[in-house]
């Protein structure tokens, strides 16, 4: 029986086409009665293997008994004739492949994505389940920015059988662990935690760890090399990652993060700065080179010679004491202003005989009394005066009539001289 657009099944009509595959085809339909949305996922037993059948019910099984909200939901199964139908949570968004390729995401909407699908699996190996097939494909992103995880086709319980044939892959190459392509133990828990630390890694660098065109060879053969390190093709990332990676991707399993809820710890580790996560890696290395670039300049401003020219000198600090030492006596006899203009000549000549006063009549305080002794601001202290001086007697001072004085003098003496003249003119 064949489907098609428009075609009545059950209580279901088929609205669309959502996709085909291998194992069948995936249509949007749209229940009569609930005019609930759902996605049917349709494998014609006819055309399918005895492998692909057995998977097909395995998935059936797988997520009859998973219930979480970042895992989609499986509604009913049926079988009608040689059709295997299941009726399952449509989820309306975009698969993390798509997100990935139109474009580097935000360093922690990535993040985000990355701890809801860790969650999944958290609770998916709590139950028994291994997915096998985790990859970007297989986790479809919500308008509202939940992750689910889908897909659970290649999925396998603890202790079931493995429905792999002899050199047949299953997964998508780039994201499966060394164990699964080698196909020597059966894949557990930590292939899963692989296949996230691969789709960590192209998320924070944008390039798949070994390459878009991984060959099988040297995984096989085990000379594979070991990624580039995060920080080295993306500078604005935190060393820290490059430890998160290595451990994740790491190729003996016993060495990896040995459950989700480990590698969810390891996450919440790595603090992420305050409102520079939500800006694409690329932006967050241009916003850092900015930074550099400013810092940069405002050293070099501070440390121009003009620049220090222009600073101002720090305030002399002004002590909380003052030493004062009391003049001398003779310096506080007579100040300045007390010197009238007409006595400035007699004040010379007194000048000296002042200074003949003895030191020793002064009394200068200890240098222990100046220090202990609190200074005061305000109040000047008064100058001793000192013991009394005696008035020197006032020189009597020359006036103008002296001058005739001098003329008597040598007056008579000329008179002396006219005598031994007329005395000499005698004889």
């Amino acid at each position: 029986m064949g489907f098609h657009v428009g075609q009545t099944f059950g209580d279901y009509t088929i609205t669309a086409i959502l996709g085909a595959g291998g194992m069948g085809r995936v249509f949007k339909v749209e229940h009569s009665l609930t005019k609930r949305t759902e996605a049917m996922k349709v494998l014609v037993s006819e055309l399918a293997t005895d492998v692909q059948v057995k998977r097909f019910e395995r998935e059936m099984r797988s997520l009859a008994r998973l219930s979480h909200p970042n895992i989609g939901a499986l509604h009913n199964a049926i079988h009608s004739e040689d059709q295997l139908v299941l009726l399952m949570e449509f989820i309306d968004g975009q698969t993390l492949e798509e997100m990935f390729s139109g474009g580097r995401l935000a360093l922690g909407t990535g993040i985000e994505y990355i701890r809801q699908i860790l969650s999944a699996l958290a609770y998916a190996h709590q139950q028994g389940v291994v997915h096998r097939d985790v990859t970007p494909a297989n986790v479809i992103v919500t308008t509202d920015g939940q992750a689910k995880l889908t897909d659970f086709g290649l999925s396998k319980s603890y202790g079931d059988a493995l429905l792999t044939n002899c050199g047949e892959v299953l997964g998508s190459l780039p994201y499966l662990a060394p164990e699964q392509l080698k196909g020597v133990t059966q894949p557990d828990c930590r292939s899963d935690l692989y296949s996230v630390g691969a789709m960590l890694y192209e998320h924070l660098t944008g390039k798949k760890p070994f390459g878009a065109n991984r060959r099988l060879a040297p995984v096989l053969t085990d000379s594979e090399g070991e990624p580039q390190p995060p920080s080295e093709l993306e500078p604005s990332l935190s060393p820290e990652w490059d430890q998160m990676i290595r451990r994740a991707l790491a190729r003996d399993p016993g060495h990896r993060y040995q459950s989700a809820e480990e590698f969810l710890g390891a996450i919440a580790q790595l603090d992420q700065p305050t409102g520079v996560s939500d800006l694409p890696l690329p932006q967050l290395r241009t916003l850092g080179i900015g930074l550099a670039l400013f810092a940069g300049l405002v050293l070099a401003v501070v440390a121009s010679p003009k620049l220090v020219r222009l600073r101002q000198p720090a305030p002399a600090i002004t002590a909380s004491r003052s030493l004062h030492i009391a003049p001398p006596a003779f310096a506080t006899l007579m100040t300045p202003q007390q010197v009238k203009p007409a006595e400035v000549h007699r004040a010379k000549r007194v000048a000296p005989l002042a200074l003949s006063v003895p030191l020793a009549t002064t009394a200068i305080p200890a240098a222990a009394d100046i220090i202990s002794a609190p200074a005061s601001p305000t109040v000047a202290a008064e100058p001793d005066p000192g013991p009394p001086v005696e008035p020197v007697a006032e020189e009597p001072s020359l006036s103008k009539t002296a001058a005739p004085s001098k003329k008597g003098f040598w007056g008579k003496l000329n008179v002396f001289k006219k005598k031994s003249a007329d005395a000499k003119e005698k004889q």
